[in-house]
């Protein structure tokens, strides 16, 4: 069985393509100090969830690797939004980082008005690609998609209404001839509570959070969204192999962006530096328990690519989901 190269791999193939720094000219602005103070990453999503854990795990072997110091700021609250526009309201002088994601650039602009724009940010560092499960509860009996009652309303447990996260789900129930309704939430770790509790049907989640709970007997894997079977859940088939295509080779993408204004020079720095975070014990450990995958979009491919690449999907998901675009 084949799977996808993990993530350090292709910051690798970045630093020998000559994206590292070689050296930053005085002449027009140049930063041979960068970083000389604090830098800020923020986070438009709660304490705990899977962004947060990503973020914190980077700013480690940021740190770690680069004798820097990077404070994660933590800015929950409209879907991602007030995160959003502060970063795009930031200096663009290398020293505030966006964690971005795909609801905040695709879903979120679609559903409402936003105080930002994907031209307000240049993406430059990506982390990976996390597989998408499907769970449910263990106690509800059911053992595979077969089992999910979709005669019924199912609901969804979901951070942000519209991402794929949340279509993946709604697209399998729409599939099966059922229907939903999605109930959200502010972090991952809620959704999957919200799951195991008995207070939502199903929740899509990545691999770091769903596998303690199916060890636990808390949770079961009803399908994988990858485009193969996950090493760790050899057992729970795709939804491709389980006859639903529009929930297939669905994954979490999520990268760092700077304002659009940002120096190249500081830029190249910062890429610098994640070559060699990515290469640190602590990052390396943390792409072994959350078992992300080699980045389908390469840092300002996320933003110049992938997100118009995954509108069209959203917007096609979004009827089945009950989420209507504005």
């Amino acid at each position: 069985m084949s799977f996808r190269r993990k993530a350090p791999t292709s910051f690798a193939i970045i630093a020998a393509t000559g994206l590292v720094l070689t050296g930053c000219s005085s002449d027009g602005g140049g930063r041979e100090d960068f970083p000389s103070d604090t830098i800020e990453l923020i986070v438009p999503f709660s304490a705990g969830g899977a962004s947060d854990v990503q973020a914190r795990a980077f700013a480690q072997a940021y740190e770690e690797a680069n004798d820097a110091t990077v404070l994660v700021v933590n800015r929950p609250g409209g879907g991602s939004s007030i995160g959003a526009m502060e970063a795009s309201n930031a200096r663009p002088d290398g020293y505030t980082l966006f964690h971005s994601t795909a609801s905040t650039f695709i879903s979120l602009p679609l559903m409402e008005e936003v105080g930002y724009q994907a031209d307000d940010f240049r993406s430059i560092i990506s982390y990976g690609d996390l597989p998408t499960i499907v769970v449910a509860a263990a106690d509800t009996g059911w053992e595979s998609l077969d089992d999910v009652p979709t005669d019924e309303e199912m609901s969804i447990a979901t951070t942000s209404p519209g991402n794929v996260l949340h279509l993946t789900v709604s697209n399998f129930v729409d599939e099966a001839g059922g229907t939903s309704r999605y109930l959200p939430f502010d972090s991952s770790n809620e959704t999957i509570q919200a799951v195991v509790n008995g207070n939502a049907d199903l929740a899509g989640a990545d691999p770091g959070l769903v596998l303690p709970r199916v060890d636990s007997g808390e949770l079961v894997p009803l399908a994988v969204a990858s485009t193969e079977r996950l090493e760790v859940l050899p057992d729970v088939p795709t939804f491709e192999e389980a006859g639903f295509e529009r929930s297939h080779d669905r994954y979490s993408r999520s990268a760092i962006s700077v304002p659009s204004e940002t120096p190249d020079e500081v830029i190249d720095i910062l890429k610098e530096g994640a070559a060699e975070a990515f290469a640190t014990d602590t990052w390396q450990s943390y792409v072994e328990s959350s078992h992300i995958q080699s980045p389908g979009y390469e840092a300002e491919a996320f933003l110049d690519e992938f997100v118009p690449d995954e509108t069209a999907w959203t917007l096609e998901s979004f009827e089945a989901a009950g989420v209507s675009a504005k």
